[in-house]
């Protein structure tokens, strides 16, 4: 496939439009939620895609573990790298980011539980 994705079927189950997908999601290389390099993956299910008479269904997979935990963790470590502030534990933000963190791992944990 080159470039721009040709029609496409109904979204998955997932509820992800294929047309929107990356070569490098539907191979299944990045998260088809977020876009992420893949370290530790999970399947979330299938999309179908068509060009002209022929089917092509693509597993996708998604960050494990999930996304917004992914993300969250990336913004404060980001975010703490290059503050001087954060060195010494007066920096607002980050303790926001930290926060922020902290909610999507209880969150992750209690999903898990249930």
């Amino acid at each position: 496939m080159k470039g721009h994705q040709p029609a496409t079927t109904a979204p998955g189950a997932t509820g992800i439009d294929p047309a929107a997908l990356t070569r490098e999601q539907l191979l299944g290389w990045r998260c088809a939620l977020c876009g992420t390099l893949l370290t530790g993956d999970r399947p979330i299910g299938t999309v179908t895609l068509s060009q002209g008479p022929t089917l092509t269904t693509y597993p996708l997979w998604a960050c494990d573990p999930n996304c917004t935990t992914e993300n969250v963790w990336r913004a404060a470590i980001t975010h703490a790298a290059g503050c001087e502030a954060c060195r010494t534990g007066e920096c607002e933000t980050g303790q926001r980011h930290l926060d922020a963190y902290a909610t999507a791992i209880r969150q992750e944990y209690a999903e898990g539980a249930g």
